[in-house]
């Protein structure tokens, strides 16, 4: 079942034997308790990693011709898994084909057709800074097909301006994180797009839920998980108000965190076999972003 914050308020103060409260704002104590919710229900979403936090967004486009490789998180995004884009022209020399194996038995790639690539969403690799902007420097600033830009992060309040480089015939193929913040790709098409459009890209990852002090809210979680919040803000409320821990809370907690973790997923949760290490060799530069029947880039 789930509860209200002001329920979970009342239950809290009920068992701190305070004086009961019909508003989290009736009390200096009530609106403390409602605090010290907030802060667990936070803390357990940064650390419960829980599947109904994660969802497919798009990524906000500069929609400055003089940036066409700077796109932008939106606020709200705590994670991002991966990153798609569309590619509405794959033709162009850069998309994925289907290759031949020496076995007898060919891999038939079912998003083209004989072959011959069509428009849709491709992989975007996420490349470490550094490895990202040795790449880019690479590009020889002569050719037609490189254009340059003038980056600058003002986002930790130290500007400073840098010469980037891209290509701009060519759906992108890699990017990188910036201050958390800014997402720079190799390249775009200039026959379809002056710039990135956020339109066309996919994002998935974990989008952090708000929190509202008023009595009818209620937190985002699912119903397995309201009992570790209440015993979390329990624990808590105990320590900070009443100087002394709540031995059966803890305990509590602990029960709690474990059943989470076991039950967070309705469904795909992996078998007991794929949860063991794997030890075999690894390759392809895709090996864990892309599943075998995933077109891949040339």
């Amino acid at each position: 079942m789930k509860y209200t914050l002001l329920e979970i308020t009342q239950d809290i103060l009920s068992n701190l034997s305070s004086d009961e409260v019909n508003s989290i704002s009736d009390s200096t104590e009530a609106l403390q308790v409602a605090t010290i919710i907030k802060q667990k229900y936070y803390d357990i979403i940064s650390r419960g990693n829980l599947p109904e936090h994660n969802q497919v967004f798009q990524l906000n486009a500069s929609l400055d011709s003089t940036k066409p490789t700077l796109m932008s998180i939106p606020d709200g995004i705590g994670r991002i898994e991966y990153i798609k884009y569309y590619d509405t022209n794959p033709l162009d020399g850069d998309s994925f084909s289907t290759s031949t194996h020496g076995v007898n038995t060919d891999i038939i790639n079912n998003a083209s057709n004989a072959g011959v690539p069509i428009p849709g969403y491709r992989y975007i690799d996420m490349l470490p800074i550094e490895e990202f902007l040795s790449m880019i420097n690479k590009f020889n600033p002569s050719d037609d097909t490189t254009q340059t830009y003038t980056f600058s992060d003002t986002s930790n309040g130290y500007p400073g301006n840098f010469t980037f480089l891209c290509k701009n015939d060519r759906t992108p193929q890699y990017c990188c994180v910036l201050s958390n913040h800014y997402v720079i790709f190799d390249s775009f098409d200039n026959t379809q797009d002056s710039t990135l459009q956020g339109s066309k890209t996919m994002c998935f990852g974990q989008v952090v839920p708000t929190f509202q002090m008023v009595d009818t809210f209620i937190p985002d979680l699912d119903v397995q998980q309201f009992p570790l919040l209440l015993q979390e803000a329990k624990n808590l409320a105990y320590f900070e108000l009443k100087q002394q821990p709540h031995q059966l809370a803890t305990q509590e907690i602990k029960r709690q965190w474990s059943t989470v973790q076991k039950n967070k997923s309705i469904n795909n949760r992996p078998k007991a076999f794929d949860q063991l290490p794997n030890f075999g060799r690894r390759t392809g530069r895709y090996y864990g972003t892309r599943r075998f029947d995933e077109p891949q880039w040339q």
